[in-house]
């Protein structure tokens, strides 16, 4: 009996691996996937079918990506099936194995079922089934008959996108959004003002973007390299969404199952903020710049912590925020706060004597406890990054755990009791350099790979089962210092957003970076392009690094790369590397200031991504 079983276990171990060998290029991965004979032809007669309740809302959404991915105009209705009718239906039904966003996708040779508790999980169902689609528009499409059983891992699966150093007008916020959701990314955190913009109408308080929003043109100028604004000087970089925008943006996402989450920085990263009311900042000093910053660090950039004047100012700018977003969360920021002003400011010593204040740190937790029942009493949760632990700390709100090494909070965070999301710069901060950073546009001088992203586990194993719960996803974020056009930006967030997507959705025995990288090559770039998207291919880099061997006078290389199933070849007489040279297996010896050019050859002879080219000196 027990060999039988035994048998029988094997046997549907290897269909089950082959099923998921010949799946779709999903992205992320389901929990899984089993396939079945036949297949469902999509064509001009196949009707739609949605529940009643949201037709408003997923009936012109399915419509239109139906149109846009296959060409075809297809009927839709809220009612139920004929008898025999080919349909796709869209069909809430509470099961135990459907989790809040979570569904099951049954298509057969008659019909397409997509099965959930919520909205969400239709909508997540239907990405799914539109990664079945072919890049190629038909007119009609065989779809393998299949069964995905598929929740998600994280509640929050988020993306940060900085507009506050270089403006992203509304239409390629919409674009960002569609494009993400549609790997079922939920929330879009929207950091909204820094040191070098104010980019969100408040009415009470219209200089935040008259003077907030714009600064001195310093395009050409390396970003830490430039030098400050006079008052003197036009302002004529920058822009703002109005709140009507911001409403466009709110519903627009809504549509598409993601939460929009305002970031409003404070009490540091505020330049915009107190170039616009200098009245927030700590004392009169002539010598203060009171120019929104154009770039690289910002001196005097911190709100006053000591004056009543602030927290009143903060009050009415919540207001409006909270009111304007619908989301239960609002992000105060909080981090890197500068607070040498701090020290020699008479109201912020004053406001430490008088609550028995130890020391700046536990002066910057004040100021965040009361920020935070400010936000409280809007009904919403505060959001904070990580430095707000320090001092005495905010609890009731949720951090954002980003430092490591000296700090770790993405232990201690959880350890305190704090829901917490993961967005580790050494991961999830996308800004960094995807590539060899002598190929790469300018940017942080660190590289962070598309695999790195891919293989980065959110949740520290140092953490109980209690204390894992309050883990509550994970974020890839991408700060704007280095991404000055849309398509830099596209190019800094793709593929590494879909990677941290997969991260945030799929568990981790599911994950493979083969599948990963195979799913981007064969279905995914293409898909993208096809969006206009702006793609990074960085994924194809050769990585170099060399020494020079002086006892012996000649350079020792050793190359790299993080993609699998292609050769590097590589020359050294400055010709142009293809099918025929060499092809490196081990590290080798080369004459001094040879150049070095290095490329990925298929075994068709195909390159792929760009030459590398280095002076061996």
């Amino acid at each position: 009996m027990n060999r039988i079983v035994l048998i029988i276990s094997l046997f549907l171990i290897s269909i089950t691996g082959e099923a998921q060998k010949n799946s779709p290029n999903f992205i992320p991965q389901p929990e899984s996937v089993q396939f079945s004979d036949g297949v469902f032809v999509l064509d001009q007669t196949t009707k739609v079918f949605v529940p009643k309740k949201f037709r408003g809302q997923l009936i012109p959404y399915v419509a239109e990506k139906i149109h846009s991915d296959l060409g075809l105009n297809l009927v839709y209705s809220y009612n139920g099936p004929d008898k025999g009718e080919k349909h796709i239906l869209f069909k809430l039904e509470k099961r135990a194995s459907l989790k809040e966003e979570g569904y099951l996708l049954e298509i057969t040779p008659e019909s397409i079922v997509v099965m959930a508790k919520d909205y969400a999980g239709l909508f997540n169902g239907f990405q799914t089934l539109r990664q079945t689609f072919p890049l190629e528009n038909t007119g009609e499409v065989r779809i393998p008959a299949m069964e995905v059983k598929d929740n998600p891992r994280f509640q929050w699966r988020g993306i940060m996108l900085d507009v506050s150093r270089h403006f992203q007008p509304k239409e390629f916020i919409l674009k960002q959004i569609d494009v993400l959701s549609s790997y079922k990314v939920n929330k879009f955190h929207w950091h909204l003002t820094d040191d070098q913009g104010w980019r969100l109408e408040i009415k009470k308080y219209p200089k935040l973007t008259e003077k907030g929003a714009w600064r001195a043109d310093r395009s050409g100028v390396a970003w830490w390299e430039r030098e400050k604004a006079t008052a003197e000087e036009p302002k004529t970089v920058g822009g703002f969404y109005t709140q009507e925008e911001i409403k466009e943006v709110i519903a627009y996402a809504k549509v598409r199952n993601v939460e929009v989450i305002p970031e409003i920085d404070v009490p540091g990263h505020s330049k915009a903020l107190v170039a616009s009311y200098p009245e927030l900042f700590c004392y009169d000093d002539p010598e203060v710049d009171f120019e929104v910053a154009v770039g690289g660090k910002a001196p005097d950039n911190t709100v006053c912590p000591g004056k009543d004047y602030s927290y009143g100012f903060l009050n009415d700018v919540i207001k409006e925020v909270a009111a304007l977003f619908p989301s239960e969360y609002l992000h105060i920021g909080g981090d890197e706060c500068n607070k040498k002003n701090w020290k020699k400011c008479p109201y912020c010593q004053k406001a430490k004597s008088d609550n028995g204040l130890e020391d700046e740190e536990e002066l910057q937790s004040y100021f965040i406890q009361r920020i935070h029942k400010l936000v409280k009493k809007q009904k919403k949760t505060m959001i904070g990054w990580d430095e707000i632990l320090s001092g005495n700390g905010a609890p009731g709100a949720t951090i954002m755990a980003w430092r490591r090494g000296k700090y770790n909070p993405q232990i201690t965070a959880p350890q305190e009791g704090y829901p917490t999301i993961m967005t580790s710069y050494k991961y999830s901060y996308i800004s960094q350099v995807q590539g060899p950073t002598i190929t790469e546009p300018e940017g942080p001088k660190v590289v962070l790979p598309l695999s790195k992203v891919y293989g980065h586990e959110p949740v520290a194993a140092e953490l109980t089962e209690a204390q894992k719960e309050l883990v509550l996803g994970n974020q890839a974020s991408l700060w704007g210092e280095f991404t000055p056009t849309q398509e830099h930006c596209e190019y800094m967030l793709y593929p590494r957003a879909i990677a941290s997507a997969e991260v945030s959705w799929s568990l981790p025995e599911t994950k493979n970076w083969e599948r990963f990288q195979t799913a981007l090559e064969d279905y995914h770039f293409d898909k993208l392009e096809r969006k206009g998207i702006n793609v990074s291919k960085s994924l194809y880099s050769v990585y170099p690094s060399y020494a020079i061997d002086q006892l012996h006078g000649e350079a020792i290389v050793y190359l790299q790369t993080e993609s699998v199933g292609y050769r590097i070849r590589y020359t050294l007489d400055g010709s142009e590397p293809d099918i025929n040279s060499a092809v490196y297996t081990k590290a080798f010896r080369a004459e001094p200031k040879s150049l070095l050019k290095a490329a990925l050859f298929n075994d068709k002879g195909e390159q792929k991504g760009k030459i590398l080219e280095l002076r061996l000196k």
